[in-house]
């Protein structure tokens, strides 16, 4: 009887140490399985670089534009004859009856390299015609055009720009940036007095450098405003000469690779010479409200 009692105690034993073992067990498991916490969650997150998965020219690698504006003109011109004898002022609209206003087309391509850093590429043509019977005497140049000639003109402006930027703040909703442009500018006037046989050319062309600026600011998931800037001026020698340029718009993203746009833009130009052989001044703005689409990958 006491062999017996001293096995049902060695039993009850041995089944109390395996239950305090399987209870251990599982507790053991649920301590391997326990997902890390918020505040380690939270740790990896902010070693990751910001997510900015809504589509917005901020986001854009790649943008086509196609570009319609519709500007007023407003120019001035005197070319000096070559033994410097001052030619007349002149305005382009008034005088030769050049258009004061134009619709126009034009394309601009923007690619960015790396996260930070952007190019942009965009070309316009302004061609313009004037037919005017003059009221005054037009000194233009080494020829003269006298009182009641029919003078026809043509103004050709050709301008490439060639803008880099670097992108100083980039967060999700707004990037500033800033950087230097290349112009590369063609400018051709032509006067003719058909009925004299009497025509005079102006050609001026040649590259020059701004600084450019560039912000966009996504304000909802679908509008953006966004600005462009380019500034020069400066004196070298015997010219004196200034480019100032600048437009806004905001952009309606309609399919993530597709928006609408509109906005306003102005550009002015300055150049005078003082120089013996090639003096004379030209002052060219024009200003007005634009619409586009833009395609972006």
């Amino acid at each position: 009887m006491h062999h017996s009692l001293r096995l049902v105690l060695a039993g009850a034993a041995l089944c109390g140490v395996g239950s305090v073992l399987g209870a251990d067990a599982p507790a053991s498991n649920a301590a391997q399985t326990t997902p890390p916490s918020k505040d380690a969650a939270a740790k990896r997150e902010l070693l990751q670089p910001p997510k900015m998965s809504i589509a917005s020219p901020i986001t854009d690698r790649l943008a086509v534009r196609g570009l319609f504006y519709m500007p007023d003109f407003v120019t001035q011109v005197r070319n000096d004859a070559s033994n410097g004898t001052p030619g007349t002022l002149l305005s382009g609209e008034d005088t030769l009856g050049l258009p004061d206003q134009r619709k126009l087309g034009t394309l601009d391509l923007q690619f960015r390299l790396l996260e930070r850093h952007r190019i942009r590429a965009t070309f316009s043509d302004l061609s313009r015609k004037g037919d005017e019977v003059i009221n005054q005497q037009i000194r233009f140049g080494d020829d003269v055009f006298v009182v009641n000639d029919r003078v026809l003109s043509k103004m050709d402006l050709r301008k490439l720009d060639l803008t880099y930027t670097y992108s100083f703040l980039r967060r999700e909703k707004i990037e500033l940036a800033a950087g230097l442009a290349l112009h590369l500018l063609q400018a051709e006037g032509v006067l003719e007095a058909p009925a004299r046989f009497v025509r005079e050319n102006l050609d001026v062309a040649g590259p020059f450098a701004t600084l450019a600026f560039d912000g966009t600011w996504r304000f909802t998931k679908r509008f953006s405003l966004n600005a462009q800037g380019n500034y020069l001026k400066g004196h070298v020698d015997d010219v004196r000469g200034s480019y100032k340029s600048w437009n806004a718009d905001v952009q309606f993203r309609w399919r993530p690779n597709f928006a609408l746009g509109a906005g306003y833009a102005t550009t002015r130009f300055f150049l005078q010479s003082s120089d013996p052989n090639e003096s004379g001044l030209f002052r060219f703005n024009y200003k007005g409200p634009t619409a586009f689409i833009r395609v972006s990958y």
